[in-house]
């Protein structure tokens, strides 16, 4: 008996607790209804009061954090700028390197280097120098066709240097012309001969001028002078 007993009392206790506080009796009720209105109505303020939380306790549990998505969607727009701009540039070089029409050729006066007049003279000469070694006597003929030499160098503007002859003017200008100096040596000797020696000049030395006037000829042809 004692043993259902005390299971009836801890099934009470245990009911009670879960259910809040219990009024017993009907005591609480008359005292209740026994107050005056206006001290009911007075007590409600303080406890609903004392009831808020404060601001601290609202945001006890809460922890700050930093909103970056901004800086994702700037970092975007960006990208986007930079791509646009890329293909700007990219679509403004293409235009600026399109293909053109070429433009129309205009005749354009340039000078003739010297050299290049002098091999040009030679071949144009070629004729004149070979009939003034038929001319006359072979003295005279050698002359002649060496005189024709210097005229071509002088009309090409080679200018002279200090203390030089034209003879050495010549032969210095067709040496600098990469041609074959021995011809051009043949010609410079026969010619100091025949101007300033005394002694009889034959048919020999006519043929050796005419062989090396054909071979200096030759060779300026082949250096570039006119076909």
């Amino acid at each position: 008996m004692l043993s259902s007993l005390g299971v009836s009392a801890l099934v009470l206790v245990v009911w009670a607790a879960t259910t809040g506080p219990v009024r017993m009796l009907g005591t609480a009720d008359h005292r209740a209804s026994a107050r005056p209105p206006h001290a009911a109505t007075s007590a409600t303020p303080t406890s609903t009061a004392s009831a808020m939380p404060t601001y601290g306790q609202l945001t006890r549990h809460v922890q700050r954090s930093i909103d970056l998505s901004w800086l994702g969607q700037m970092i975007g727009y960006t990208a986007v700028i930079a791509a646009c701009y890329g293909v700007f540039l990219l679509l403004r070089s293409l235009w600026s390197n399109r293909w053109r029409a070429p433009d129309q050729w205009s005749d354009v006066d340039f000078e003739v280097l010297p050299e290049r007049a002098v091999l040009e003279s030679l071949h144009d000469d070629a004729e004149a120098q070979l009939a003034a070694l038929e001319d006359g006597g072979p003295r005279d003929s050698i002359v002649a066709c060496w005189l024709r030499l210097e005229e071509i160098v002088a009309e090409s503007g080679v200018p002279a240097r200090r203390s030089e002859t034209s003879t050495e003017l010549v032969t210095r200008v067709l040496h600098e012309l990469d041609l074959d100096p021995r011809p051009v040596a043949t010609l410079a000797a026969l010619y100091r001969e025949a101007r300033f020696s005394e002694h009889p000049m034959g048919e020999d030395s006519r043929e050796d001028a005419r062989s090396a006037l054909r071979r200096l000829h030759e060779d300026a042809l082949a250096q570039g002078g006119r076909p």
